[in-house]
């Protein structure tokens, strides 16, 4: 065996038998080279620039990988398949389901690709190999495409396997949320319908109530705003505001129900509102029940405030 066949068997070895034309050409070899060895029945071209060992069989992992590879740089397993590498319940090995940059075109018979223009936002694990979606991201790319149960389902999983918890889903519904970003919606409808509230703290509640803003196009929010006063002292801490516009968002998270908060927040929103300020204040009822009352309130109060909303 040549040097270079030694060098590609020990790439292979870590990709499921798998070699592409630039790792080959990275260690000095060619693509003509791994087109002798397929004429030798070395190898076995499984894409245009993708070689498999044909003492090595193919497996699904196996498979996946070569889509990924071959669907080239930043080309991630995703979706069902993500779901089923991570071990997801309900979901199967099946057919191998990959999402490549906005732009770039890859169409074969037998996979499911996806085009994305926020995969930067993702985080990337590997995975058997593979490299794939992180758990959170995988289950909001679910949501595009399965029943409200069916990701409830996936996601108790996720939370079960320590792969996921109610605090990373809703980092990642705020990271992508959009208006008329696919699975947004689904997902944090079903984060407010089964995260019990105890598990879910008064950042994860902004962070939601962001989301939901982002979801609908309004302007963004500032998150924990300061106002004082002409001396320079503390007045108050706003969840959610537009300073410019004098609004903010006050949202009843689990320490607002604590008696001695309650009574200290009442001459802090007086303040507030002598101050010049519109309060608006959401509990987490609204959230789970009415969320459009808080984007139709919201949308209100800008427009009293002179700013066009979408």
């Amino acid at each position: 065996m040549s040097g270079f066949d030694e060098a590609i068997a020990a790439v292979a070895r870590d990709q499921h038998g798998l070699i592409t034309a630039p790792q080959a050409l990275a260690l000095g070899g060619s693509r003509r080279m791994l087109l002798t060895r397929v004429r030798r029945g070395i190898l076995a071209q499984v894409d245009v620039d993708v070689f498999r060992f044909t003492g090595t069989p193919l497996s699904w992992e196996g498979r996946v990988l070569a889509v990924v590879l071959a669907a080239g740089a930043g080309a991630l397993a995703s979706h069902r398949t993500a779901a089923a590498i991570w071990g997801f319940e309900g979901f199967a090995r099946g057919t191998p389901e990959v999402t490549i940059p906005r732009g770039r075109r890859y169409r074969r018979p037998g996979v499911r690709s996806h085009e994305s223009t926020d995969l930067d936002r993702c985080g990337t694990r590997r995975r058997s190999g593979i490299p794939v979606t992180d758990p959170s991201r995988t289950a909001l790319d679910l949501a595009r495409f399965v029943s409200d149960r069916r990701l409830l389902r996936a996601i108790e999983s996720a939370r079960r396997l320590r792969l996921a918890s109610w605090s990373e889903l809703i980092a990642v519904l705020v990271k992508h949320a959009r208006r008329g970003r696919p699975g947004i919606r689904r997902l944090r409808r079903v984060i407010a319908a089964n995260a019990h509230r105890d598990e879910i703290t008064d950042s994860d509640f902004e962070l939601l109530v962001l989301a939901l803003l982002r979801e609908h196009g309004l302007p963004e929010p500032v998150v924990h705003h300061v106002i004082r006063d002409a001396d320079g002292r503390l007045v108050a801490e706003l969840d959610l505001s537009y300073p410019r516009r004098r609004i903010a968002i006050e949202l009843d998270g689990g320490v607002h129900r604590e008696r001695e908060v309650f009574e200290r927040d009442r001459p802090r929103q007086n303040a507030i509102v002598l101050d010049g300020w519109i309060i608006l204040r959401f509990t987490w009822a609204t959230f789970v029940d009415r969320p459009h009352e808080i984007v139709d309130q919201v949308r209100a109060a800008l427009r009293l405030a002179g700013t066009v909303s979408p």
